[in-house]
């Protein structure tokens, strides 16, 4: 595997394995990284990225692999994105379990497709994925903070600045200001 590929999808799990409950699959996953971190060769990699993988994926919400098309975000910019997509995913899990079963009662996914959520970690998979959404929109639409280098400006929390979408009422208003 090569450095870059190494790089990309290890951040990812690195941002996961933060908000882990301790485990022995945990520390053989964090090992694994450690191990690759230091490999040699592109091969050895590949070999604790199969490990890491294999591990990982009998773990909950542990993340899966890109598939699709290639990314038009900067290796750094998939890295912040990937631990932004995590920090929501811990601000959910840090809610006691006890309020979890009426947030699951009144909180429904969205409304023409019916239903509820099975699990919160169902609930918390769709923020998550809504989280990721907004931020691409908001890149798309000029609305996220970057550097001169074309970097997310993250503010001192390591989270994104991104500006709000205008109201209605201020897309109704449009140019009302300069005349």
């Amino acid at each position: 595997m090569k450095i870059k590929n190494w790089n990309m999808n290890t951040s990812k799990v690195r941002a996961w394995a933060e908000n882990q409950p301790e485990s022995d699959n945990l520390q053989a996953v964090l090992l694994s990284l450690t191990l690759g971190d230091n490999a040699a060769t592109d091969e050895l990699r590949s070999t604790y990225w199969t490990a890491i993988r294999s591990i990982g994926s009998t773990m909950p919400n542990f993340p899966k692999a890109r598939r699709g098309r290639e990314s038009t975000l900067t290796d750094n910019q998939e890295i912040v994105l990937a631990t932004v997509e995590e920090k929501v995913a811990a601000a959910y899990a840090s809610i006691p379990t006890e309020y979890h079963d009426i947030l699951l009662s009144v909180i429904v996914p969205h409304g023409r497709t019916g239903g509820v959520y099975a699990s919160i970690d169902d609930m918390v998979a769709n923020y998550k994925k809504q989280a990721h959404n907004y931020i691409m929109q908001s890149l798309k639409d000029g609305r996220v903070a970057l550097t001169d280098e074309g970097e997310f400006d993250l503010d001192k929390s390591g989270m994104l600045q991104i500006t709000p979408r205008p109201t209605k009422d201020e897309d109704s208003e449009g140019g009302s200001e300069d005349e």
